[in-house]
């Protein structure tokens, strides 16, 4: 495995031969002692009392010579150290080397055998490495041609022609040995190569995954995927009924190019259909779709499907839907398949459920900024528009009466309208002003305060500490918002000469903070008023402050001015 956690089948198979090299060493060490003893322990008195009937297939007396020790020793140390380096140090050229490896192991085998099979030592143990070794690395197909090898040479070593009966019986049973390792191990070995082939595939298929952000995104991949691993002629996606009218879940759909499949799927289907593989929880598989979890009597010749593979989507118990996928051609799915199947889709269900779930937060977030719209759109420009309908209505029923005073109500009209549409104009140019830099966060609250002074007739100080501070976007509007709002309220109800802004931060809140010498109010009474009577100003700063986990503080009283804080975390 990757120290940094990523799955990945090249480093376990590294790791792997790493551990067969480690090994090879280790039996290269003990083969390399026995040998020594073997050859130190030659004709000493008592060291073996029966007469050696045997004779070296190399030396015409039953003695092991010192320059078959030494070529011996000198092979299997050098195979040995020269693939524990190439697994070390040049991972690169790793299958280069296990098949070099697999014919020349047993080479070395057959000579060490045939050097010192009269010794009785049982050297033999190397063709269960050989073969184990052959069965890990490639499974159960290729462990069978390492057994035939090991087989061959054994028998040939071994002289099995030649011998009687009596001494053909041990070798066969030590074959028969080495054919149910090579069987069991070759098995073993092929479901985990299976396994990791399909972990490092689902891994592959969860990198994609992170990179897409919308639920149809996310189905069109999952669909993409499914026939290019399965090699399938088709794959579709049905989503779960989760509506309370039975409908299916927002923001899913089906997807696939047959709509004949889908709608069997989504309607029949039998143990296919889509809520009942979700029902179920479980995959399912069929190459006889008439016999083996069969369709309805003459839907698959209809469909002109004959192999047909499905796995639910779920998430914490939550059905998401079903993904298919199946082949009209003599093309077998199996078990593998569908497991294969099964785990992309385990990994596509909480991809797609945060899909969904973010697509419903942001259609939520569309209709709070409509919200929001609608409260700075409130008392500035609906006065406008009250004033203007108020002295059309006088200019209506002055119009015949007195001409001149009409004339003076026009013109009254025109500069309200001229001042309502500057100051539309202003509020969307500081809104486009506000960013994430905190000198375009200041400038945009000190033409605020210049424009409040001019609209009011009252001196504004500005004093903003936010220099070091890295204000983000959001809550730059928001104090912007909340600013404006307040300069508004001060330049309409204080008939104040003084007002003052400050903003500043601490810890890890903004601060704002506006004072003004005016008449003050009660304001309890004042604000209840205001909201029974649709004005939403100081509500809408209240709600803007708690948007940015803050909060919003006013205190004022008749004839003692009035002074304003709202606190915003950054």
């Amino acid at each position: 495995m990757k120290r940094n956690g990523t799955f990945s089948l090249q480093q376990e198979q590294l790791d792997a031969e790493r551990q067969q090299a480690l090994i090879r060493l280790l039996l290269t060490l003990v083969t390399a002692v026995v040998l020594l003893k073997f050859y130190t322990s030659q004709g000493i008195p008592g060291y073996d009392d029966q007469p050696i009937i045997q004779t070296s297939p190399v030396e015409d007396t039953a003695v092991l010579a010192l320059h078959h020790v030494i070529i011996l020793i000198a092979l299997f140390a050098t195979y040995s150290i020269g693939m524990w380096v190439a697994v070390r140090f040049f991972p690169r050229v790793i299958r280069v080397t296990n098949v070099v490896s697999s014919f020349l192991e047993i080479i070395l085998i057959t000579f060490l055998l045939a050097t010192t099979g009269w010794t009785g030592i049982p050297f033999y143990l190397w063709y269960i490495f050989y073969v184990v070794s052959v069965a890990t690395r490639y499974g159960w197909l290729r462990s069978i041609l390492a057994l035939g090898a090991s087989v061959v040479s054994f028998a040939w070593v071994a002289g099995v022609p030649q011998n009687s009966a009596s001494d053909v019986v041990p070798v066969l049973g030590f074959m028969g040995f080495l054919l149910v390792l090579a069987l069991m191990f070759g098995q073993i070995s092929e479901k985990q190569i299976n396994y990791r082939a399909s972990l490092a595939v689902v891994n592959e298929f969860r990198a994609e995954l992170a990179g897409l952000s919308t639920s149809r995104d996310v189905i069109d991949h999952l669909i993409n995927r499914a026939s290019q691993l399965l090699n399938v002629e088709q794959a579709f996606f049905l989503p779960a009924k989760r509506g309370a009218d039975g409908s299916e879940g927002p923001g899913l759909r089906s997807v696939g190019s047959n709509s004949a499949l889908l709608a069997t799927f989504r309607e029949t289907g039998g143990v296919w259909n889509v809520e009942q593989v979700l029902k179920e929880q479980r995959p399912l598989v069929s190459n006889n779709l008439s016999f083996h979890n069969p369709l309805p009597k003459g839907e698959a010749a209809k469909l002109g499907i004959r192999n047909l593979t499905a796995a639910p989507l779920i998430v914490r118990g939550s059905p998401v839907g079903v993904v298919y996928a199946a082949n009209g051609r003599e093309k077998r799915l199996n078990n593998s398949d569908m497991q294969l199947l099964s785990l992309v889709a385990t990994q596509a269900a909480p991809v797609l459920e945060n899909a969904l779930l973010w697509e419903r937060l942001t259609q939520a977030a569309t209709s709070e900024e409509r919200l929001r719209i609608a409260r700075d759109l409130h008392d500035n420009f609906l006065q406008t528009l009250a004033a203007i309908k108020l002295h059309l209505e006088r200019c209506k029923i002055l119009v015949e009466k007195n001409s001149d005073r009409t004339k003076e109500g026009i013109d009254k009209i025109h500069q309200i309208a001229t001042r309502g549409l500057a100051e539309v104009r202003y509020y969307l140019s500081e809104l486009w002003l506000m960013g994430p830099v905190p000198w375009r966060f200041q400038e945009a609250i000190k033409r605020c305060a210049d424009e409040a002074a001019v609209r009011g007739g009252l001196r504004v100080e500005v004093d903003i500490d936010t220099a070091d501070h890295r204000i983000p976007p959001g809550v730059a509007v928001s104090a912007f918002q909340i600013v404006r709002e307040l300069l508004n309220n001060v330049v309409n109800h204080s008939h104040a000469k003084n007002a003052a802004v400050n903003v500043r931060t601490a810890e890890d809140r903004l601060i704002l903070e506006i004072v003004d010498d005016g008449v003050g109010f009660e304001v309890d009474r004042v604000r209840a008023e205001k909201a029974a009577a649709g004005h939403l100003g100081l509500v809408g700063v209240e709600e803007r402050a708690q948007q940015s986990a803050g909060s919003f503080e006013i205190t004022s009283e008749p004839g003692g001015g009035t002074k304003a804080t709202a606190y915003l975390s950054i």
